[in-house]
């Protein structure tokens, strides 16, 4: 008897947890910043996750743009800027400037970018993501500072600099080992051709 009362308060615990989400709310990391805005004459189409690998981080993003001016124009997005998904997706962020396109008709980048929210799902192509501000998180700063002129295209390096990020966002922030593994990297002997 004992043990079936006690069973039925384990399952209704459990119900009652699996039922209301305000029990355990998402306290992930929410971006902040300064808002960012394209260049003049520049839409924005769509910005999704992109299954292809690129070399400046794990998660591959297409951005789709249009030029207004009837000419080609470009752009270039800043190290530290954010995408930002909704639902159960996670915020990304781009650790190093990268440059964009827009043509006369929509014209597709594909751009590296990390993950901030390590419990929560990875953009794919479904998903559909609006340019967030530029971070003024001072330890996401110390990553982008640190990782600048580095070469972080090595699947263990960017491996290394993803676990940096989650540390920033999803745990107490980087440690002095980090700190010295990311300036350990090899440099970036392709920076200036970006």
């Amino acid at each position: 008897m004992r043990r079936r009362i006690l069973s039925a308060a384990v399952l209704a615990a459990a119900l009652l947890a699996l039922s209301c989400d305000d029990l355990f709310p998402d306290d992930g990391f929410e971006p902040t910043g300064t808002p960012f805005t394209l260049a003049p004459g520049i839409d924005l189409v769509a910005a999704t996750g992109d299954p292809r690998l690129h070399d400046l981080g794990p998660v591959t993003l297409a951005i789709t743009l249009t030029s207004s001016t009837g000419q080609t124009e470009t752009d270039d997005l800043p190290a530290g800027l954010f995408f930002r998904p909704g639902g159960r997706v996670q915020n990304v962020i781009l650790l190093k400037g990268q440059p964009v396109v827009a043509g006369t008709t929509a014209t597709k980048t594909l751009l590296g970018s990390f993950c901030c929210n390590f419990q929560h799902l990875t953009p794919n192509d479904d998903d559909t993501l609006e340019l967030g501000p530029v971070t003024d998180n001072p330890d996401l700063r110390q990553i982008i500072d640190l990782v600048e002129d580095r070469d972080i295209s090595g699947p263990s390096d960017m491996a290394m600099v993803q676990n940096a990020v989650y540390m920033v966002t999803d745990s107490g922030g980087l440690n002095q080992a980090y700190i010295d593994s990311l300036g350990d990297l090899p440099p970036d002997t392709t920076a200036g051709a970006r």
